[in-house]
């Protein structure tokens, strides 16, 4: 009897803390972002600082939230941050662009929107064949882009990655929000539990060496919390899941055969141990974009601000779009 009450109380507890979860989040959401209405439909977005613009494109899944991870860094270097929710994410409806080439012209539209003539942009993920279609269709308003970790070619899941149990709570219909709040709070009070699982799906490394990342992680305390904020960029799921779904479809057919056109100075950051966009993808980007450098980190996986490298990989980001920053913006 005592153990069915205790079992009864716990499943209230959990219920009233996922409740107020999922609302105090999307209360946040809500609160730090505007929905502005373009020429191809609504989108959200936030900007911040003051100077020249960088256009920061998320990932999948992601949203305005995850582009302002490392929002100060970039406004104390001086830069101003413009984040985008892609269609299909938060409160960008699937409707603005479904396809990539579509989002790219959606980011166009934006710029309209808001009087910016041109910016820098840096496009991480799936976020990056975003910026490549931008850079493609869009060349007048592009000074400088940094392309982290991006998808160039026709990408679907490995079956290995499908299984994972971190992929079971995401592509979980029943399970989605319940079980990005579960990895939510093991991530917040069991930080490397969460890696462990993360850096299954998304690092090519043997165990023992990816227990080592782990631990290299584990020993900076900035990257730990770091690291919690980027999970709550995934949160609620619910709210991100048109436009994951919609990217799943449109990177299964992506087509980039023309990057060569590119002109625009390009730094391509990619870890050789990405076990989610396999780093043949960056050296496909590299060899077409004559204008471009290759920034390969060894033994990194997808998530590259991760590592005991991240300090000079950021500070060689800065220093490259400062090199290319327009006089008068």
């Amino acid at each position: 009897m005592a153990i069915g009450v205790f079992f009864v109380g716990l499943l209230v507890w959990a219920a009233v803390a996922f409740k107020g979860w999922k609302k105090n989040l999307l209360t946040e959401l809500k609160q730090h972002s505007l929905v502005q209405s373009t020429a191809l439909g609504l989108m959200e977005y936030a900007l911040v600082g003051d100077g020249p613009v960088l256009l920061v494109i998320h990932g999948a899944p992601g949203g305005y939230d995850q582009g302002l991870l490392a929002m100060n860094k970039w406004t104390d270097e001086g830069f101003s941050v413009l984040s985008i929710s892609r269609p299909g994410y938060l409160q960008t409806p699937i409707e603005t662009g479904p396809t990539l080439e579509e989002q790219a012209d959606a980011v166009a539209a934006l710029l309209d929107s808001l009087n910016i003539t041109k910016v820098a942009v840096l496009g991480a993920s799936t976020g990056g064949a975003v910026a490549l279609h931008f850079a493609l269709r869009h060349s007048d308003r592009l000074w400088a882009q940094v392309v982290v970790a991006g998808v160039s070619q026709p990408y679907t899941m490995k079956t290995s990655q499908k299984r994972s149990f971190l992929r079971r709570v995401i592509f979980s219909n029943l399970l989605m929000d319940i079980g990005v709040w579960l990895f939510d709070v093991a991530t917040r009070y069991r930080p490397v539990f969460s890696l462990n699982e993360m850096f299954k799906v998304n690092v090519a490394l043997e165990s023992r060496e990816r227990k080592r990342y782990v631990a290299c992680v584990m020993n900076r305390p900035g990257q730990v919390e770091w690291y919690k904020r980027f999970i709550k960029t995934t949160c609620p799921l619910s709210s991100r899941n048109p436009g994951l779904a919609n990217d799943v479809e449109q990177l299964a057919n992506l087509s980039l055969k023309q990057v060569e056109r590119i002109r625009c100075p390009t730094m391509i950051i990619h870890g050789t141990a990405d076990g989610e966009v396999p780093f043949s993808h960056a050296e496909y980007t590299s060899s077409s974009i004559s204008n471009s450098i290759l920034y390969g980190l060894k033994g990194i996986g997808h998530i590259v601000w991760l590592g005991d490298h991240v300090d000079q990989m950021e500070s060689d980001m800065f220093e490259f779009l400062k090199e290319h920053e327009p006089s008068t913006f």
